[in-house]
């Protein structure tokens, strides 16, 4: 539903969509038949209002929210965007609420989630969950603007989540795209079994914890340029683990305590914008503030707590119109990762990574798509082909591939989700 209104000096803008549906992964014997990937039915809404009148200032409300329950029953939400904004003068605009801070073309292309949170119903897709914060805005005539973000309010990423059993001491979880720690190994050649005692925080020692963000740039008609610092706290938690072996009674006992460290992130991206053609370079570096101290032993849990510093720099090329859009993107890791040496430090997500998309559609009811992404150092791959057809103006039907290839030895990020694959369809109501 779309409403478009206009009368004189007052101009509302508003439009509500969002869709209900299922989807399976099985449409092809056996592909997909991984607990948690084989089926699921999802919900999205999104609304938005912007009022601009003499009186209201362009007032601006955007609420956007998700729901997904899969066939293990575990539901997962999301709350991408829940803010309320408006013109303060002609030059200064200020948001308050949950909002996507759109700083970092390069984070947000390829998934780093540094800035903002994903949302990670699933990797091929994890999309972006905005800050908790107040966003200050002010653009001079002459093309320059002066961004602020401030926040006294965190929520770190939920999704996928981890089912902590604390009478069988034990850590799983019903998504497959979760990397629950290991139940048993081998410590000197002996068979063990890992228990777990998760030490919870209380709510009050994870939600108050500051974001402070300023962000210099420079609008034209055709160029974009921005750089910008933040220090925040990381959207994911760290796992402070203490490992007692105990060689008589075979089994490992880690005590887990969940930890919320700040980081340092920065960076810069250049745009250049005419009619449907855009091109870009961004970069985005990240360091973090604390660097625990780790034991030797936490190695058997395949717990992933060292940190490390992380820069990236990438590139991309677009043409998007109402028939068809079609992109290349690139990003290189610049900082230094040896995973025979780092193997406490989570595997980067791209290290040397291409990216081609494309899209066209054909009227009003079909649309083909293809975007695959390839990591020429660890030769993971990703590829998404999908058909969408409109039955009706609200029946819509999905069909498609997802595929994730992994190098053979299994050293890389993508590899514990190397069984993610899907041939899928899909059917769902939107509106």
């Amino acid at each position: 539903m779309i409403l478009v209104t206009s009368m004189g000096h007052a101009a509302t803008n508003s439009y509500i969509n969002g869709h209900l549906g299922a989807m399976s992964n099985q449409a092809h014997g056996n592909v997909g038949n991984v607990p948690g990937n084989r089926y699921n039915a999802d919900f999205e809404f999104d609304y938005y209002k912007n009022n601009n009148t003499t009186y209201t200032r362009g007032l601006e409300t955007r609420f956007t929210a998700a729901a997904q329950v899969n066939d293990q029953s575990l539901t997962q939400y999301s709350l991408q965007e829940a803010y309320v904004g408006g013109n303060l003068t002609s030059k200064d605009s200020l948001k308050v609420g949950r909002q996507i801070v759109p700083w970092s073309t390069v984070d947000a292309v390829w998934g780093f989630g540094k800035v903002n949170n994903r949302r990670n119903f699933d990797y091929f897709l994890p999309g972006q969950e905005g800050l908790i914060g107040l966003a200050y805005e002010r653009k001079s005539s002459n093309g320059m603007r002066y961004r602020t973000f401030l926040s006294g309010l965190y929520v770190p990423e939920t999704n996928p989540p981890l089912d902590i059993d604390k009478k069988d001491k034990t850590i799983t979880s019903r998504s497959p795209w979760a990397d629950p720690p290991a139940s048993s190994t081998v410590y000197q050649g002996v068979p063990m079994k890992i228990n777990y005692d998760v030490d919870y925080p209380q709510i009050n020692e994870v939600i108050y914890r500051y974001t402070i963000g300023a962000n210099l740039g420079y609008e034209s008609k055709h160029w974009v340029a921005d750089t910008f610092i933040m220090r925040k706290p990381e959207n994911q938690l760290t796992a402070d683990v203490d490992v007692n072996v105990d060689i008589v009674g075979k089994v490992i006992n880690a005590n887990v305590a969940p930890k919320f460290y700040y980081h340092d992130v920065y960076g810069s991206t250049l745009k250049y914008r005419n009619l449907d053609f855009e091109m870009y370079v961004s970069g985005i570096a990240v360091r973090p503030q604390t660097n625990p101290d780790v034991q030797e032993d936490v190695k058997y849990t395949e717990i992933k707590n060292q940190k490390r510093r992380e820069d990236y720099v990438g590139g991309g090329i677009s043409r998007s119109n109402d028939l068809y859009t079609i992109a290349m993107n690139y990003v290189a890791r610049l900082s230094p990762f040896d995973r025979d040496k780092d193997d406490l430090a989570l595997d980067p997500r791209w290290n040397q990574a291409v990216n081609i998309f494309a899209s066209r559609n054909f009227g009003r009811f079909l649309t083909l798509s293809a975007d695959g992404k390839f990591d020429m150092l660890t030769t993971d791959r990703l590829v998404m082909l999908r058909a969408s057809y409109k039955v009706t103006q609200e029946l819509l039907m999905n069909f498609g591939v997802n595929m994730i290839g992994t190098p053979g030895d299994g050293k890389s990020y993508w590899s514990p989700y190397k069984n993610n694959d899907a041939v899928f369809g899909a059917l769902r109501y939107v509106f």
